[in-house]
């Protein structure tokens, strides 16, 4: 054999370990791992007073406030200031992460609270606020976040602007008090779309980021304004174009108008990252330095501790929504419904959760999350972002190494806080495109327990199915789709209903199942925004009430109505965690692999 051949041979013998060390080099971080910036620790935070009572014109305030903590954000960023700015918004969980954050960085000073106009004259005086932009406020009838006729959206030219021009925005009825202040007009914007804004400054704006709210709602407009993020609310141009002009694999901040489905599959398409965060407040203060944070690390569930002897059927509870960063950001942990319920514990249940968000924005919450978890508390990452892996860059020419790249950072992120199942929302969940995707995101892991899925609609059109990709080790990993949702006013769907109608469900078609098939093993999801009445009794259609007045009639969400379903059923099926259930499922499918990684679990 001559020398050619045999480099040739040794090269084809080596390419598998050449491989695996880059793959292993990437999941060990040299790859970027965040998606959203990051924000300079200066050496104090400021605060306002509570923006609840700020005088009239309130809404005007409030969003000159915003824009003031941007450009203190940004100038912290860029080295020009040494200040953040909190928003005060009267209480709630928020100002608990605060308080963490004083206690984590106890070198940060915190010179006072400060009314709106000292604050504006505190950064004008110091050569971070260049001057004021003129908007007006929308007067448009309708609710807020709704897709109204005839919105104003200059407020959202002006947030986009802010950020270039080191400016505030000032609402027109301001205008008197700005100049008062010795402000200068460097732009008025009344009459301009943001059409005009995007198509005029797109080469400034920053591409990795896009912002939609409301130009009613001020907040997230501190970190649009940080980052000099185009900001917009509408489906009309220039949201698609924006979508196709933004960098494939950046967050998309607060939330647009109209249908969810079709704004989330907008974005999915081009390869981005959904997010709610809409009524997020003082992002920027509670992200700074998240980048150089360590976290406490979630209980793994121990597969040595399972009585392998019990035969019994069992379910899994699993809250909707954890993807919301918002909610928790705000009154989530708080929350009676949630977090805050007095009998949280008294079963198993698997919390939905954004730690791969939080870990960048609000790791405060994390911390606190993991002191407070009971034994029966269980999380699970929910998707690394809002967004269908089965449509993910479907408008790129190079959706699965997006959605390769998105799956390392999402893992790396996990990794963080030792969570090792995921859930993903998908368009369909059965199709081609949702197994690739699986198939894509578990080739990125290594570890990973299982992939949970739900259909966007009905969450439980899965049925119960699974199936098997591999992750970088080729160990075999569970796709398992949700058999049950408990969802207000669904009794008329057949895996789907208020807990009562849930509950015999489960039991029936366990009972219905023939042995050589059981024990069953499946989930439930929870949907944590369906109120429900506590009704005993045989009639499944009583727990149901209308949902626009259902507090007012002693309506309840959350983890109680799971408590409900789990009392009516039978001694012989389980409520069991979520990770229980996967190490049963992996046992019956795989037994050999399975012992092995039951031996070698530290």
């Amino acid at each position: 054999m001559n020398d050619w051949i045999k480099r040739c041979l040794l090269s084809i013998q080596l390419l598998p370990w050449v491989v695996g060390l880059l793959a292993v080099k990437v999941l060990a971080g040299e790859e970027v791992q965040r998606w959203w910036p990051t924000q300079a620790l200066p050496k104090a935070v400021v605060r306002t007073s509570n923006q609840q009572q700020f005088p009239e014109p309130r809404a005007a305030l409030q969003m000159m406030v915003q824009s003031v903590a941007g450009l203190a954000a940004k100038a912290a960023n860029e080295g020009r200031g040494d200040e953040l700015v909190w928003v005060n918004n009267g209480g709630g969980d928020i100002e608990k992460w605060y308080e963490r954050l004083l206690a984590r960085h106890s070198e940060l000073a915190t010179p006072g609270i400060f009314e709106p106009w000292t604050l504006v004259d505190r950064y004008a005086k110091q050569g971070i606020i260049k001057g004021y932009i003129l908007y007006r406020s929308d007067k448009s009838k309708g609710q807020n976040h709704s897709d109204r006729s005839g919105i104003d959206c200059s407020a959202n030219v002006a947030t986009s602007l802010a950020g270039l021009l080191d400016s505030i925005i000032v609402e027109e009825s301001l205008e008197k008090e700005a100049k008062a202040h010795g402000l200068t007009l460097l732009a008025d914007v009344r009459e301009k779309t943001q059409r005009w804004c995007f198509e005029t400054y797109k080469e400034r704006f920053n591409r990795r980021m896009l912002c939609f709210q409301d130009p009613r709602i001020p907040h997230v407009r501190d970190l649009a304004i940080a980052h000099k993020v185009f900001t917009a609310y509408g489906s009309d141009e220039p949201t698609s174009i924006a979508m196709t002009w933004l960098q494939p694999l950046s967050p998309i901040l607060g939330w647009n108008c109209g249908d969810e489905f079709a704004n989330t599959a907008l974005s999915t398409s081009y390869g981005h990252i959904q997010t709610a965060t809409d009524w997020s407040l003082n992002l920027p203060v509670l992200m700074a330095e998240s980048e150089k944070q360590s976290f406490p690390k979630a209980t793994s569930f121990d597969p040595k501790t399972i009585d392998w002897n019990d035969s019994r059927s069992a379910v899994t509870f699993i809250d909707t929504d954890g993807d919301n960063v918002q909610w928790l950001e705000g009154n989530f942990f708080s929350n009676e419904s949630y977090w805050g319920n007095p009998e949280r514990g008294k079963i198993p249940f698997g919390w939905s959760c954004c730690f791969d968000h939080l870990a960048q924005l609000c790791p405060q919450a994390i911390e606190y999350a993991m002191e407070t978890r009971r034994p029966n508390d269980w999380f699970i990452e929910w998707g690394g972002g809002y967004y269908y892996p089965d449509h993910f860059g479907r408008l790129r020419t190079n959706r699965w190494e997006l959605l390769a790249q998105h799956s390392r950072r999402t893992w790396q992120m996990m990794q963080k806080t030792n969570t090792r199942l995921i859930g993903f929302n998908f368009a369909e969940s059965d199709s081609p495109d949702a197994h690739k995707a699986c198939e894509v995101f578990a080739s990125q892991t290594d570890a990973l327990l299982a992939i949970l899925v739900f259909q966007y609609s009905p969450y439980e059109a899965g049925a119960g199915k699974r199936f098997w990709v591999k992750d970088r080790n080729g160990i075999e990993v569970p796709v398992i789709t949700a058999r049950y949702s408990i969802w207000e006013h669904a009794n008329h769907r057949e895996h789907a209903g208020t807990p009562a109608k849930v509950a015999r469900d489960i039991a029936e078609t366990i009972k219905q199942t023939s042995a050589p098939q059981l024990p069953r093993y499946d989930w439930v999801v929870a949907h944590v925004w369906s109120y429900f009445k506590e009704a005993p009794g045989t009639n499944e259609n009583a727990e149901n009430l209308p949902q626009e007045n259902a507090v007012v009639q002693g309506g309840v969400r959350g983890y109680s109505p799971v408590l409900w379903c789990t009392e009516r059923l039978p001694t012989s099926i389980r409520a069991i965690s979520p990770e229980e259930m996967v190490w049963r499922i992996r046992m019956e499918h795989n037994p050999s692999q399975t012992k092995d990684l039951v031996r070698q679990f530290k």
